[in-house]
C-alpha cells in the first residue's frame, strides 16, 4: 500500500523548481501553511527528512533528491495516463470488450468481423484475453472476460450461448511422419508419439471428451505448448502429433507445411459458440455484439471452415 499521494510528489517537485515555500505555494495555488503541512506530512509518513532549511530557502537532502527524481517520473507517467484515457476534448468515451480467445489464439477471422463492427460503433474497442488458466465458462463467470469463445455442448444457466459455426477436429503431424493407410486416425494411433497440447485442463468438445474417454486410452507423453500456434510449430518440427480445429491449422495446410487426417472414420465435428454472462452490467451491448458475430459466422464459414 502506498504511503503518499500524488499531491506530496507535486509539492516536493514545486519547491525544488521554485526554491522557496512561498514561490512553490503560489505556483500550485496553495497557501504557504498548506504547502508546509504537505511537506511535513510526507516526511512523517516516510520517516525521512526531505529538506534542510538554509535561510529562507529549502535545500533537498540526499533522500529528498531521490524523492524529487522519482516525482518527475511519477507525475509525468500519471499525466500521460490521464491524457491518454481522457482522449480528445469532447470525444465520446470508448467501451472496451474483452474477448476470451484462450489457447486457441489463431483467430485470423475474428479481427475482420471486429473491424466491420467498429464502423457501426466507432467508440467500441476490443481486447483478446489469452492469459487465463481457467476454462472459458469459469473465466466468463468470474468476470475475467466479457465474451468467451468456446467449443462443445454448453448448458449454462448463468450464460447466454450463441452458436457460431461447426468445424472439424483434425489430427496433425509433420510432413515426414508415418500415417495410417486407412486415411484417418484412432486413439491407438496417438499412443506411440508425444501428444502436443496447448493445455492439459479438461475442456468439453475436444479430444478428451470425444476420443480418449470413449476409447479408454490416451497418450502417455504430453508436451504442453501453451497455445495453438506453438502447438503447430512443434508439430511441424517433428516433436509429436496433435489434434486441433481445422480453422486453426488451415493456413499451414494451404502452405503444405503439415499433414492432416480426420479423427476416426466418421470425423469429429467441433461446435464453436460465443458466451455472454447474463448478469453482466453491459449485457445488452454484449448480446448485440454476439448476435452480429453469430450472423457474420453463418455467412463466412462453411463445412470446411473459414471461407
Amino acid at each position: 500500500m502506498l504511503r503518499l499521494q500524488l499531491s506530496h510528489y507535486r509539492v516536493v517537485q514545486a519547491v525544488r523548481i521554485h526554491g522557496t515555500v512561498s514561490a512553490a505555494a503560489q505556483a500550485l495555488g496553495l497557501t504557504q501553511p498548506a504547502l508546509s503541512h504537505q511537506i511535513a506530512e510526507a516526511e512523517r509518513r516516510l520517516s525521512t527528512k526531505l529538506f534542510a532549511r538554509i535561510g529562507r530557502r529549502l535545500r533537498l537532502t540526499s533522500a529528498g533528491e531521490l524523492f524529487a527524481t522519482s516525482a518527475d517520473t511519477i507525475l509525468m507517467e500519471a499525466g500521460l495516463a490521464e491524457s491518454t484515457l481522457m482522449g480528445k476534448t469532447g470525444a465520446a468515451p470508448g467501451e472496451v470488450i474483452r474477448i476470451g480467445t484462450f489457447a486457441y489464439n489463431s483467430y485470423r477471422w475474428l479481427p475482420l468481423f471486429l473491424k466491420q463492427l467498429q464502423h457501426q460503433w466507432p467508440n467500441l474497442y476490443f481486447e483478446f484475453i489469452t492469459d487465463t488458466s481457467k476454462v472459458p465458462m469459469r473465466s466468463l463467470l468470474d468476470g475475467d472476460v466479457d465474451i468467451a469463445i468456446s467449443a462443445g455442448s454448453i448448458n449454462a444457466s448463468r450464460a447466454t450461448v450463441y452458436p457460431l459455426f461447426e468445424d472439424q477436429l483434425l489430427a496433425i503431424c509433420a510432413l515426414d511422419c508415418p500415417t495410417p493407410s486407412c486415411g484417418y486416425m484412432l486413439a491407438k494411433d496417438f499412443l506411440a508419439d508425444p501428444f502436443i497440447t496447448y493445455s492439459t485442463i479438461y475442456e468439453t468438445g475436444f479430444e478428451e471428451e470425444l476420443l480418449w474417454r470413449p476409447a479408454g486410452r490416451r497418450p502417455l507423453n504430453y508436451l504442453r505448448a501453451g497455445n495453438t500456434e506453438a502447438v503447430i510449430e512443434m508439430v511441424k518440427a517433428g516433436f509429436g502429433r496433435s489434434i486441433l480445429s481445422r480453422w486453426a491449422v488451415q493456413p499451414s495446410l494451404e502452405n503444405e507445411e503439415l499433414l492432416a487426417l480426420p479423427v476416426t472414420k466418421q470425423g469429429m465435428p467441433v461446435y464453436w459458440s460465443a458466451l455472454v454472462r447474463k448478469s453482466h452490467q453491459h449485457a445488452e451491448l454484449l448480446h448485440a455484439v454476439s448476435e452480429q458475430l453469430q450472423s457474420w459466422c453463418q455467412l463466412n464459414f462453411n463445412g470446411s471452415g473459414y471461407k
